[in-house]
């Protein structure tokens, strides 16, 4: 969070189990608390083999319902709390400079995964297309919550809005909440992934 606190952006933090916060609320007053929203509820009352991607997505639901940051906002770049991005500025900027832009997600396995650690979006993409799936998420089944974006995306794309992939390979730091292992990639590893990365969004530019 205190990595987040000195990024040029709005944030809504948003925790979804009604746990004690008291130690983010005293790192948002000791940096500055007018760039940080901080939003709480019990969003974990729902059959336990629906999974943390169904739980995901009602946290999702309920920052865009509730958060006043939100409603006067473009564009929603949606974080897993454990993560931070070191080039997510870099990865916006590229919402500033197209307002055509409805959704941008880096899609996996032939489009029928995305991935969700970090995707930005219009709030009606939320809305319209990716609550729709809610009551089809359910872990036990195998079917997850990159399915549900992955297809919402395709539904959107169908419909006429544009979609582009992230426009670089980003920089995690952070922690893997399934695994609860932390995120270490070499600075190699991310060169030979990024030089992927950019080769896969040549290949969509042109065809």
């Amino acid at each position: 969070l205190k990595k987040w606190m000195l990024t040029p952006f709005h944030l809504v933090f948003c925790e979804n189990s009604n746990y004690k916060i008291d130690k983010i609320r005293k790192v948002s007053e000791e940096y500055r608390a007018q760039k940080i929203e901080i939003l709480q509820f019990d969003g974990q009352i729902f059959p336990r083999e629906f999974g943390k991607g169904y739980g995901e997505l009602l946290s999702t639901k309920y920052a865009i319902q509730h958060s006043r940051f939100i409603r006067h906002s473009d564009y929603i770049i949606k974080v897993n709390g454990r993560y931070f991005i070191k080039n997510i500025e870099k990865i916006a900027s590229l919402l500033s400079k197209d307002k055509d832009i409805y959704v941008m997600v880096d899609l996996k396995r032939n489009l029928t995964i995305a991935d969700s650690r970090v995707f930005a979006f219009k709030t009606s993409f939320f809305l319209d297309y990716l609550s729709k799936f809610q009551d089809l998420i359910n872990d036990s089944k195998g079917f997850y919550f990159e399915h549900a974006l992955a297809r919402a995306l395709l539904r959107a794309v169908s419909d006429g809005h544009k979609w582009i992939p992230l426009p670089t390979k980003p920089i995690i730091v952070g922690y893997s909440g399934t695994f609860d292992i932390s995120y270490r990639v070499s600075k190699i590893r991310w060169l030979a992934g990024e030089i992927i990365h950019r080769v896969k969004n040549y290949l969509l530019e042109r065809y």
